[in-house]
């Protein structure tokens, strides 16, 4: 059963909410809201998106390509080749004219040959497909990585958000419950007012009580004023948070709290984006050590070529072959790549171990600081009942003309303090145990993406 804030305003206007059990659907809403709209993890989900369009183009090396390539060349001049036919035949051609007493045998020219074409054209379609290439395996391995590497990038923010929600949603229940004790303590200053008013109109009060009690009025009224301001800031940002109009209205609950316990859990996204860059160093590692292995490539290709145009089947042809690269020698840059991404993972693994031991100092300091933060709240709750039973003694003096305006004023003002220091405490203990809820990564997440 959901119990919602509980206000108890005694006669003295004081102000107490000890629910044993509460529920926390409406915030649990609105952290979903934000993990839904958030602008900033919007921004993160792009940045999936990408990531998940990059290994998919990497998948696609694999397949073979399929291109239509098409040119046409005209030239004249440049350098040719002498055919020297005339020379060669036309003696023979004289000769069997004169055996044949005829002209069947006509002279010829010698002939020139240009090698560069005129009028020629040449399409082709050609599907090439690679057989050995490392790199492109190497690539597609490295891709599915930054993949993972983006999904953790996003949980990482989204406990952050998660935090920061709820942090902002406290700030707003605590900053509307200092607005409901001040407006109860500026009640008890009226009466005030309105008892000095009645007193002096019998004879029996002073004009010095009265202005005093006036003037406590005056600044309870400015801090009512500073304290809704206050809030208005408060509601802003929450709904900045959760990504909609800064001025919607803010449902408020009281929220379940839960004995602080460091709990043991599963990895830390943090840690997870460093392995992640780890493995990514170590594939790339793996693919500047192939640098040796071969790149083999087949293609086949499908078309017509000729001159003026002419498309018969003597122009159709094909042509199939295969294509290696090896390398030989480029200035021993692979080895230096090799040993640049040998530092680099390296420099990773130190990285990760330093992580991993500041994760666990902050989950240790997280669950001392709220146990701290509960033991204050408890201590503050007390300090509230005395300051309460002090003003009751106090107010019924005052009713009965036996104790002086400052005194009056100053237990009224004791009572405010204690409230809003109970306040203060109880918002420093559930922001402690949203730290101490982000430090162990506890929260299930359920990012739509």
């Amino acid at each position: 059963m959901k119990q919602k804030l509980i206000i108890l305003l005694t006669g003295l206007g004081s102000m107490l909410f000890l629910p044993s059990a509460w529920s926390q659907e409406v915030l649990d809403a609105y952290i979903k809201q934000g993990l839904d709209s958030n602008l900033v993890l919007k921004q993160r989900s792009v940045q999936l998106d990408k990531a998940l369009l990059a290994l998919n183009t990497a998948k696609s090396n694999f397949l073979p390509s399929v291109n239509f390539n098409a040119s046409y060349t005209s030239a004249e001049g440049g350098r040719y080749s002498e055919l020297p036919v005339g020379d060669m035949l036309n003696p023979v051609y004289s000769t069997l004219n004169q055996m044949t007493g005829t002209s069947a045998f006509p002279q010829i020219q010698n002939q020139q040959i240009n090698f560069l074409p005129n009028n020629f054209y040449d399409t082709y379609i050609r599907t090439s497909v690679p057989l050995l290439n490392m790199d492109i395996y190497a690539n597609k391995r490295i891709q599915e990585q930054k993949v993972e590497l983006s999904n953790l990038d996003m949980q990482v923010y989204a406990r952050e958000l998660v935090k920061n929600i709820k942090v902002a949603y406290y700030n707003v229940i605590m900053a509307s419950k200092s607005v409901a004790v001040y407006e109860s303590n500026k009640k008890i200053l009226e009466q005030n007012v309105a008892l000095n008013e009645a007193l002096i109109k019998q004879g029996k009060g002073l004009k010095v009580n009265l202005l005093k009690a006036q003037t406590e009025l005056m600044k309870m009224n400015t801090s009512i004023s500073t304290a809704k301001n206050q809030l208005k800031n408060a509601e802003a940002y929450f709904n900045f948070l959760i990504n909609r109009s800064l001025d919607t209205p803010i449902i408020l609950e009281e929220v379940a709290t839960s004995n602080p316990q460091l709990e043991t859990v599963k990895e830390r996204e943090e840690v997870g984006l460093i392995n992640q860059s780890i493995e990514i160093q170590e594939s790339v590692l793996k693919m500047n050590k192939n640098y040796w292995v071969p790149k083999i490539n087949a293609f086949l290709d499908l078309g017509s070529q000729g001159t003026n145009w002419e498309v018969s089947r003597k122009s159709a042809y094909y042509m199939f072959g295969v294509s290696a690269s090896i390398p030989i020698y480029n200035g021993s840059r692979n080895q230096q790549q090799i040993k640049q991404t040998k530092y680099e993972l390296e420099n990773a693994r130190l990285q990760l171990d330093q992580v991993e031991q500041q994760l666990e100092l902050q989950r240790q300091q997280a669950l001392r600081n709220t146990l701290n933060a509960r033991e204050n709240w408890e201590t503050a709750k007390v300090q509230l009942e005395a300051s309460k039973e002090y003003f009751a003694l106090v107010s019924g003096a005052n009713r009965e003309g036996l104790t002086s305006q400052l005194e009056f004023i100053d237990a009224s003002n004791q009572v405010t303090n204690a409230e809003l220091f109970v306040l203060i405490q109880y918002q420093n203990y559930l922001s402690s145990l949203a730290e101490l809820e982000r430090a162990a990564a506890t929260y299930p997440l359920n990012i739509n993406h």
